[in-house]
């Protein structure tokens, strides 16, 4: 059950760029980043399990976890207790996003009944929100950095309120952003 939610927190925002389309030059393409900062663009996103290994996620995260490759590209993190808090990682050229990053920073609520949400300090644009899908707490969160866009969906254990959640999907994103 505890994949279940994971992967349904996980498809969501997916399933939204899919559907978004367009052209990736239109609504903030990748000519917005490029423009100030040409020197520092990524041209392939970074291997996430690689980037951000499990003794330094569990380091970051205050608790032991294992790391996965997922699917997606994604690096899927976990305890040994299938209810506890998991996490799972994702890098994403900002060129390659099917609607821009604006329309994935909006998809991140659509489908959450959104308790709590918060814009952090991260790289030139982020978003984190919590709430509930179809019942099941999840949080979800992004941040653009040199063109790269870095995705955290949080399947928080009983051990989190709203505000650990946010707090701990913005410090696995800022762990993440500064390990590139």
């Amino acid at each position: 059950m505890h994949r279940q939610r994971l992967a349904a927190g996980l498809l969501l925002p997916l399933a939204l760029l899919v559907g978004c389309g367009g052209d990736p030059d239109e609504a903030s393409g990748p000519d917005e980043a490029s423009s100030s900062d040409a020197g520092s663009v990524d041209t392939e996103a970074p291997d996430v399990c690689e980037l951000l290994p499990a003794d330094a996620a569990s380091q970051v995260a205050g608790f032991a976890v294992t790391a996965q490759e997922g699917p997606f590209d994604l690096c899927e993190y976990s305890q040994d207790d299938p209810r506890a808090t998991s996490f799972a990682l994702g890098a994403q050229l900002e060129a390659e996003l099917g609607g821009g990053v604006q329309a994935y920073l909006d998809g991140i609520t659509a489908g959450l009944t959104v308790e709590d949400e918060s814009t952090p300090d991260i790289g030139e644009r982020a978003r984190i929100a919590t709430g509930e899908v179809s019942g099941f707490s999840q949080t979800a969160g992004a941040a653009l950095v040199g063109g790269v866009l870095f995705t955290v969906n949080l399947t928080p254990g009983a051990d989190l309120d709203a505000a650990g959640e946010l707090a701990l999907a913005e410090k696995l994103l800022r762990a993440l952003t500064d390990a590139d």
